[in-house]
């Protein structure tokens, strides 16, 4: 033991001395002996066009032992479930699940749930009247409240504010809305096309698994692409409008009963800026929204560490929240194995922080629901295994696999470290005596009085 950690101990035991209730944790609620998963996430290929990348993953990481506890998946984009008919989605999920079994590799799916990310791989959704709901102030988010002759507000403006997508370095604007996570007729809608879509194929082709033994086929379901809500307060954009440059959500909080004043009135009696609350009642909408998607597959019977929901892991790390970035605790819940984006060069992260946030829940385990395989050599990839698949992370995600080049490639070649070190992992080379169902106990040691267990992190990173 270090001494620093001989002196935290000391410090920690004198405390609990006193203050004995403190250090009482939750039991952790299940321990799962399902395997754990590496996730190749093709990211920017239709499904039709899987199979060669399929196909490369066996040459590349060889068979997978239908008995092992450590096993890869190819990571598919969607269901999108805001831009694909059930029709085309049922296509996809049926299609996806015939590579899994033809090449007996496990699938992963990347639903998306709010970002409207791309029409590439169908645009046939619509709502009930044979629209888009992007175009319908009713299911999307406002700028503001409604003024007086205005319907919804920010009508004045003449359009609905809209998601502008900056993962390319180039912001675009997507088309229409944002969806409004509290708006009763977008989840009715959202829920018809996530079940019906989705969850029903799913099931068939997963039961059927299950009948043959076969389960392992279906590595999981990420259930959200870095679930928030806009806030372009103070962007510089140039794909947007000038009243898009604001604090999306004013839709979400008029459902919550809110207009301007009662929200000052609640703001100053809370002793917080508008600008501060406003975020704090938004984090709880986009918490309930994660909930609500995860329930959907939980109640169809998917198991709960096959189910990940995922945000943005950044606020561990700076401390610095907002609806973009929310606080990491919101993508925690009873139906879901928590998912953070973790990559240190684009998406930082504190593991003690998410540690916390999950110790604090009664949780013990993790997934890194969107990672790369950047890392700069061997060892810090061996470093990256033995953090999270030698650790509490259930599946770590490798996005880009389609990808030869650039900073988040990957190299289809033995020679590759990602690959390598893969390989050792798979094969019981690396961490040989570890067990998932016997992982580190984290609510024991970042579990208690949440206060003092703050000052034990920002103790440890002065010493670090």
């Amino acid at each position: 033991m270090s001494l620093f950690n001989k002196i935290i101990s000391f410090i920690m035991s004198l405390v609990l001395a006193v203050f004995p209730s403190l250090g009482e944790p939750e039991t952790p609620q299940y321990k799962e002996d399902d395997p754990q998963y590496v996730v190749f996430m093709v990211t920017n290929v239709h499904y039709f066009n899987l199979e060669p990348y399929v196909k490369q993953m066996v040459e590349l990481h060889g068979e997978i032992d239908p008995e092992s506890k450590r096993m890869y998946a190819f990571g598919v984009v969607g269901p999108m479930c805001l831009t694909q008919s059930v029709e085309q989605m049922n296509e996809e999920v049926n299609h996806v699940f015939a590579l899994a079994e033809k090449y007996n590799v496990p699938v992963y799916f990347q639903m998306d749930d709010c970002t409207n990310y791309s029409t590439y791989f169908g645009d046939g959704a619509t709502t009930e009247d044979g629209g888009k709901y992007y175009d319908d102030p009713e299911m999307c988010e406002w700028i503001a409240f409604p003024e007086e002759g205005e319907e919804w507000g920010g009508q004045s403006h003449g359009m609905l504010p809209r998601w502008h997508c900056n993962w390319s370095g180039v912001p675009f604007a997507t088309a229409g809305g944002f969806p409004c996570f509290n708006s009763p007729k977008y989840l009715n809608w959202y829920s018809n096309q996530v079940t019906k879509g989705f969850i029903e194929p799913l099931l068939e082709n997963y039961s059927r698994l299950k009948e043959q033994g076969k389960a392992y086929l279906f590595a999981g379901i990420n259930t959200g692409w870095e679930t928030q809500i806009p806030d372009y307060s103070g962007s510089d954009y140039a794909s947007m409008q000038d009243f898009e440059r604001a604090q999306y959500g004013m839709h979400a909080l008029h459902n919550m009963g809110y207009d301007e004043e009662s929200l000052k009135k609640e703001a100053r009696k809370n002793l917080m800026s508008v600008e501060d609350y406003t975020k704090e009642l938004l984090y709880g909408v986009i918490a309930d929204y994660i909930e609500f998607t995860c329930k959907l597959f939980y109640d169809a019977g998917i198991e709960k560490h096959k189910i990940v929901s995922h945000i943005v892991s950044i606020s561990s790390y700076t401390e610095n929240y907002t609806t973009e970035h929310p606080p990491t605790w919101v993508c925690i819940n009873d139906y879901c194995l928590p998912g953070w984006t973790m990559s240190p060069k684009t998406c930082p992260y504190n593991l003690d922080t998410l540690y916390m946030q999950l110790a604090q829940n009664g949780r013990n385990e993790y997934a890194n629901a969107e990672g790369y395989a950047h890392y700069d050599n061997v060892e810090t990839c061996r470093e990256y295994f033995k953090e999270s698949l030698l650790g509490n992370a259930k599946l770590i995600t490798v996005y880009g696999y389609d990808q030869e080049t650039g900073a988040y490639g990957y190299v289809k070649s033995p020679d590759f470290y990602f690959v390598k070190v893969t390989r050792e992992w798979l094969n019981y080379e690396l961490g040989a005596d570890y067990k998932w169902n016997e992982r580190p106990d984290i609510v024991s040691e970042y579990g208690g009085w949440e206060p003092l267990v703050k000052l034990k992190i920002k103790i440890k990173d002065l010493f670090e």
